[in-house]
């Protein structure tokens, strides 16, 4: 009898222990930023955990609605935004005829009209990304070569800033029918990620350091296959408090990285929309190896294509 019923309360522990963890790791992932719900959660039976884990499945259905209506809105806005300002250059070129002396106003208007214009792309471009991570199974996909991408990146970043004299370490790994380097994306923007982290590396490394691209095999949530890439400069860094951020559309940090870089702030958050909609993670430290120095890290699930 005792032995059956130490088996009894180990299997109850067990089980009861396993449904909590299913409840945290949802709390989890809504803490990320990840508001979509799994249908099980909300079939946990009708006990007092049963009825909570339910309603963390309502509340994560109801948010991810509210936060798809809310990039939405800022989507339509900006495409609002559009129009006005298409007008206003039609106005100012007319101008230019009938008042030849104010070339110097018009430049003016001209300059700051093609600035809130690429502003307003950048935005379109962040809000579209975001609202694909509810819908990646909708998006063109193909396998994309990540060592690849990131020799062709490199060679085409070096050629860029060859004034710098900055040395890029990156030993691109052979890959076997064993090991393949390859991940499931839009090589579109999976390019555009990479790109804008190594330029941001190059751009604000020393003159004469270098670079470091590392590619290696993980797993996410400890059983998923996964890519992870990793590039390190030899910057100032980025402090403690700000690291996570950097990721945040419109944030400009008051530090040397970012004082005369110019820009809106929004390269990051569009690196981050990217992989979010690839189901991937990517997070930044500085540098524990005694050098200074930023480390970015993009961890892409290996999911193969449907036949």
């Amino acid at each position: 009898i005792i032995l059956l019923s130490i088996l009894v309360c180990v299997w109850l522990s067990r089980t009861l222990t396993r449904r909590i963890r299913r409840v945290q790791n949802t709390v989890y992932r809504m803490i990320d930023g990840d508001y979509q719900t799994y249908p099980n959660l909300s079939k946990m039976g009708d006990d007092e955990l049963g009825l909570l884990a339910n309603d963390v499945a309502n509340l994560s259905t109801r948010l991810a609605e509210s936060e798809l209506a809310r990039k939405q809105m800022l989507s339509d806005i900006s495409h609002e935004l559009r129009s006005p300002l298409a007008r206003l250059e039609v106005a100012t070129e007319l101008t230019r005829d009938f008042a030849p002396n104010a070339s110097r106003y018009l430049d003016r208007i001209d300059k700051e009209s093609a600035r809130m214009n690429e502003l307003i792309e950048q935005i379109i471009h962040i809000q579209s990304l975001q609202m694909q991570q509810y819908t990646i199974d909708n998006l063109e996909t193909e396998m994309v070569d990540m060592t690849e991408l990131i020799s062709e990146i490199g060679q085409d970043v070096c050629f860029e800033f060859y004034h710098k004299n900055v040395s890029w370490q990156w030993q691109s790994p052979s890959a076997s029918l064993d090991s393949s380097w390859e991940v499931l994306g839009n090589q579109e923007q999976l390019h555009s990620a990479l790109e804008n982290i190594i330029r941001n590396a190059f751009m604000h490394t020393a003159a004469d350091s270098e670079v470091i691209a590392e590619i290696k095999k993980v797993e996410m949530n400890h059983q998923v296959p996964a890519i992870q890439v990793s590039i390190t400069d030899e910057g100032d860094g980025v402090a403690e408090k700000d690291l996570e951020r950097i990721f945040q559309p419109f944030v400009r940090l008051d530090s040397a990285r970012h004082r005369e870089t110019g820009g809106y702030g929004l390269g990051l958050a569009i690196v981050h929309a990217v992989v979010t909609a690839h189901k991937g993670h990517i997070n930044a430290y500085n540098r524990q190896d005694g050098v200074q120095g930023l480390v970015v890290q993009i961890t892409l699930p290996v999911r193969m294509k449907d036949s």
